[in-house]
């Protein structure tokens, strides 16, 4: 039976391969089609296109801790990951932290867990006129 730290195992798995920009790692833990959500906006891709992204991109990650940890197994083949994110990264020559709440669902297929499904959300300290 698969436990939460396996599952979380493999977020820092993905996580360390963005910071090493070792993009094939990533692309073999991705499903056939996934898709990501974030304040940019909605995406699917496939491992291919996942790598070209990942390297056009000019953000990168320097460094990572996650905290409040939770996986949920709704079924034994899904993996539903939610945690909080504190990340440092470098863009455009400069250094910047941001906090997120991310959650993952992996799938397993064959045997090997796959993440399917991502989103992020940025943390917002100033909830003034927030419903």
């Amino acid at each position: 039976m698969t436990t939460q730290d396996e599952i979380m195992g493999l977020e820092r798995t993905f996580w360390q391969s963005m910071m090493d920009m070792d993009v094939d790692v990533a692309a073999s833990l991705l499903d056939e089609r996934s898709t990501t959500t974030s304040a940019r906006g909605t995406l699917c891709f496939d491992p291919a296109e996942y790598k070209t992204m990942a390297l056009a991109g000019e953000a990168r990650i320097t460094s990572f801790e996650f905290l409040e940890e939770h996986v949920l197994f709704p079924i034994p083949d899904v993996a539903i990951a939610s945690y909080k994110a504190k990340q440092s990264f470098t863009m455009g020559g400069r250094s910047h932290d941001m906090v997120v709440y991310d959650t993952t669902t992996w799938i397993r297929k064959s045997g090997k867990w796959l993440a399917t499904a991502h989103t992020e959300t940025p943390e917002q300290n100033d909830l003034t006129g927030a419903a």
